[in-house]
């Protein structure tokens, strides 16, 4: 048979004696391509890295490990039992040998996540580089929390954990439901329960829907260490914002997510919306701006070198006889599109979508969601446009890439 492991997802492993080879069989078995950590550890690397504990030499971890730098430079997992070891920083927590079975699959959100802080930081610095102060995010609601799942013996007793903690919590049954609340703008969070306590949320979700559904609120799943996993649990974690452990009593629980809500919270993003009457924003439609687009494309084009991930541009191009109909347009892709993706009028009924972390195929999901939601809107009919996805190569810059997707050729024109 054809070897095809080459082509797993890389990832260095720090330990030593006995304890090395047992991990990287497990990883090899769960579908990473794992190899010893070199000596000194390369932080400046770009591939995970899982830091073993337990076993890795004294030595080793005086002179290599320094976690708080680590952590902003490559995608970190620590296995250890002492889960305040890397209190306060972005890192992915392994208690059990057992638990590495999920690791591809929290590394694919750790990624993501972390990709999602990347860009909020380096947006800041564009609009600070046109005079704009410390943004900080608007948080004036309570983090009120929409929990996934049929409930069960413990939900009763985690709502009332959490409402000692100030967060209310709502229950859907279906995806559908969640995202009929979701509307309210209400939630901070989603709460999936993959527990067999639960209801187990992974046997009658669509995951692969779940992203467009959810419109950009975190996901946080509840999972029970050391349980058995199915192609559903992973495919749940990898469009998590992160895991939450069932360990302890409810009110240690309700601790963590509360805590995991606020970690999430801390990072969100600076929109639009926020910057209003600012040098950063169009008056007009309430997106960023010719300029801003143009400069903020340059530090997205170095943050996709440096991290090794996609980078698209979405042209949006409305026909000349319905320019008058951008303001509308603009709050309508406001609703399609994640908080990590950048939305600029880049003027004459042009609006430019940058997202970041994403390949070809995944920014053409996000302009046919976008038409469809047109079609479905009875305000938009008689409306005409075009729209054409360009993906960054090595030779791109800022110039070269949007000149590229201002070029065509689009898509044919569509009629809302």
């Amino acid at each position: 048979m054809l070897d095809l492991s080459f082509l797993d997802p890389p990832i260095e492993v720090a330990a030593s004696g006995p304890r090395l080879e047992s991990i990287l069989t497990r990883l090899r078995n769960h579908g990473m391509r794992a190899y010893p950590a070199s000596d000194p550890i390369d932080f400046d690397a770009t591939e995970p890295l899982l830091i073993d504990m337990e076993s890795l030499p004294s030595g080793l971890r005086d002179r290599d490990i320094h976690l708080s730098e680590g952590a902003e430079r490559r995608p970190l997992v620590l296995l250890t039992q002492d889960t305040q070891t890397a209190e306060g920083l972005d890192v992915l927590i392994v208690s059990q040998d057992s638990d590495l079975e999920m690791l591809k699959a929290r590394l694919t959100s750790l990624v993501r996540r972390q990709a999602r802080t990347a860009e909020f930081r380096i947006r800041m610095e564009t609009a600070a580089s046109f005079g704009v102060a410390d943004v900080q995010p608007v948080s004036e609601r309570r983090p009120e929390v929409l929990y996934l799942g049929d409930g069960g013996a413990g939900f009763f007793a985690l709502r009332s954990a959490l409402k000692a903690h100030d967060i209310p919590v709502t229950a859907a049954l279906t995806l559908r439901t969640a995202a009929d609340y979701l509307k309210s703008g209400r939630f901070a969070a989603v709460l999936a329960d993959l527990t067999p306590a639960g209801g187990d949320a992974a046997n009658y979700i669509d995951w692969g829907r779940a992203e467009a559904s959810l419109t950009g609120t975190p996901l946080f799943v509840l999972a029970q260490p050391g349980a058995d996993l199915s192609e559903a649990h992973l495919a749940a974690l990898m469009v998590s914002t992160d895991l939450v452990e069932q360990s302890g009593d409810a009110e240690a629980l309700a601790g963590r997510i509360s805590r995991a809500i606020s970690h999430h919270a801390a990072s969100a993003p600076v929109l639009p919306a926020q910057l209003q009457a600012t040098p950063s924003v169009d008056p007009d439609t309430g997106l960023f701006h010719r300029e801003f687009i143009k400069a903020h494309l340059d530090r997205q084009i170095a943050l996709s070198s440096e991290r090794g991930e996609p980078l698209c541009v979405l042209t949006i191009k409305l026909d000349d006889a319905h320019t008058g109909r951008l303001p509308d347009l603009a709050q309508l892709t406001r609703t399609c599109v994640r908080d990590t993706d950048c939305i600029a009028h880049f003027g004459n009924g042009t609006i430019i979508i940058s997202t970041p972390h994403t390949p070809y195929r995944g920014a053409v999901r996000l302009a046919e969601r976008l038409m469809i939601k047109l079609t479905r809107n009875s305000d938009f009919d008689g409306l005409t446009l075009s729209w054409r996805v360009v993906e960054k190569r090595s030779y791109h810059t800022a110039g070269t890439l949007l000149a590229e997707g201002l070029s065509g050729p689009y898509t044919r024109e569509y009629a809302a």
